[in-house]
């Protein structure tokens, strides 16, 4: 029985360590010999691995831990290059269809924010950031820190970021934060948040918005916080901004929750 490079992507990380049984792993290493692609992809996934465990044995200093991130990050767009090049097309037509559809739901159903403003679209021009945050929520890479109590979480980012890290809270509905890592956006560092959200995974993606492309003039506000909505790859990512901090939250979840999500947040 042979198994797709679907499949073979599902179970890369699970292989890595060791966690799968023997007859799925030998079905995954033959597939490895076979095919190029994954066998890199994978590779990439040791480095990542080794970088990480590095980073948590020797306890890096900040600056080492970002290059760190950042080369492996930079590793990792390069295996991703070739086999995007086709997608990244079609991805962009989508993004077209998907906002003109996402327009047309606001103004067929009158999406308002609190403040009577409707939820709106970001322009083309950020549709790079968009996939950024989009592919590093698709990773699901691990958190460094696992803890649920805000207070700890800020406390590890302490000394390690140039923004402070305070965890969003979400007032009125069901998110749990699981954990926290340092993260990257277009190229600058970045805390990544992780929620639990009724079951479904959410990225709270913190960064110093002054170093970020600016957003599109016209938006909709939510308690006085301009809020711009996109997506790439499958996943809606939201931004906002607060007392020069950018705030992107990125989830499976439709457009119109993650806007009830942004109405619920607690940013301070």
């Amino acid at each position: 029985m042979a198994v797709s490079c679907e499949q073979a992507t599902q179970w890369t990380d699970a292989w890595i360590d060791g966690e799968l049984d023997p007859s799925a792993a030998l079905l995954i290493e033959d597939h490895m010999v076979g095919c190029a692609c994954c066998r890199a992809e994978a590779e990439m996934i040791r480095k990542l691995k080794r970088g990480l465990g590095a980073l948590r044995e020797e306890c890096a200093p900040t600056a080492l831990r970002f290059r760190i991130t950042a080369a492996l990050d930079a590793c990792e767009r390069e295996q991703e290059s070739e086999r995007n090049a086709v997608q990244r097309k079609r991805y962009a037509r989508n993004f077209v269809l998907a906002g003109a559809a996402m327009a047309t739901v606001v103004l067929a159903n009158g999406i308002k924010t609190r403040t009577g403003a409707p939820v709106t679209m970001t322009t083309a021009g950020m549709l790079p950031m968009v996939e950024d945050i989009a592919e590093r929520h698709a990773r699901e890479l691990p958190v460094e820190v696992t803890n649920s109590d805000p207070a700890a979480v800020t406390q590890w980012f302490r000394g390690k970021m140039n923004i402070p890290v305070r965890p969003v809270l979400f007032r009125g509905m069901t998110a749990r934060l699981v954990g926290a890592r340092i993260s990257n956006v277009q190229n600058q560092m970045a805390a990544a948040l992780t929620y639990d959200v009724d079951g479904r995974r959410m990225t709270v993606f913190m960064f110093d918005n002054a170093r970020m492309p600016r957003f599109a003039e016209s938006s909709g506000t939510v308690q006085g916080r301009p809020v711009y909505t996109s997506s790439a790859h499958g996943y809606t990512v939201t931004f906002t901004e607060q007392q020069g901090i950018g705030y992107a939250i990125a989830s499976d979840l439709p457009p119109q929750e993650c806007a009830r999500i942004v109405a619920h947040a607690e940013m301070r």
